[in-house]
């Protein structure tokens, strides 16, 4: 089987870039792992796309927001037309606002649809965007900017959940120690103790902000990149089972389909056809 290693797409040495005129900046794959926080606005209906493995749909007026890792892949000779921002870490960890840093959050990749009523009004602050980046680009307007873009988009959004802002600034601490000891820690206990909320509370706060429990977020995020690490084709699966702190390649693979309906195997198999042109 050939090498399908996903290339990872980095950004220029620049915080931020926007364009109205194209999909990806700088040099592209078809499939990649980005390096950095995307918001794609489509403005064409095209097919499909594929976050993390999963596709979903191109449709004109929805907004997708990729977070730094994502494997993303659009599947077509020619990529659709879109408008997009794409930004640094650093510039993402300068949002203040919890809520508007977790419409990122890896496992909840559908897309937001900009109602009719407001294409105009997102259209021209979009437009704003474009000429403070390529203008005078102060990094603090265009935060000003971005910020308000995604204030929107949290409107629009399916979920909207209030919280207090204490729980709110503990949640996104959670995500971030997620995203670092999933690997390791695998109890709700583990990472209560680091924030300051009862493992009961961590639980009662993720039911109502995302549906899940904090043990089916963990399994997500193992989810999520032992299909990364599998797409690679570096490692046999015995490796990444221990990689990803499983005592054994058989456990790993029942977790593996449990949650995919496929085995290890059969999901690197099926991956070469179906992100190849």
């Amino acid at each position: 089987m050939p090498d399908t290693d996903i290339p990872l797409h980095v950004l220029p040495e620049l915080p931020f870039l926007a364009s109205d005129e194209q999909t990806a900046f700088g040099e592209h794959s078809a499939d990649h792992r980005i390096d950095f926080f995307a918001v794609i606005w489509f403005t064409q209906d095209d097919g499909e796309h594929y976050i993390d493995f999963e596709a979903y749909p191109i449709c004109k007026n929805t907004v997708y927001l990729l977070s730094k890792n994502q494997v993303h892949a659009i599947p077509s000779q020619q990529l659709p037309r879109a408008k997009v921002m794409v930004f640094s870490t650093d510039f993402f960890h300068r949002v203040e606002e919890p809520f508007l840093r977790q419409l990122f959050l890896p496992f909840d990749n559908v897309g937001i649809t900009i109602p009719g009523h407001m294409q105009v009004p997102l259209e021209k602050l979009f437009d704003l965007i474009l000429l403070e980046n390529q203008g005078q680009a102060d990094i603090n307007l265009l935060l000003k900017y971005t910020t308000a873009f995604l204030w929107h988009l949290y409107r629009f959004s399916a979920q909207r959940f209030s919280l207090e802002a204490g729980e709110d600034h503990r949640m996104v601490k959670l995500f971030q120690l997620m995203e670092v000891h999933y690997k390791e820690g695998r109890s709700a206990s583990y990472y209560a103790a680091q924030i300051g909320l009862t493992a009961k509370r961590i639980n009662e706060i993720l039911r109502q902000r995302t549906g899940f429990t904090i043990s089916q977020l963990l399994y997500q995020f193992l989810v999520i990149e032992a299909k990364r690490e599998i797409y690679h084709n570096r490692l046999s699966i015995k490796e990444i089972a221990y990689q990803l702190g499983f005592s054994d390649q058989s456990y790993f693979a029942r977790f593996f389909k449990k949650h995919t309906g496929l085995t290890p195997e059969q999901f690197r198999e099926s991956q070469h056809s179906a992100y190849k042109t």
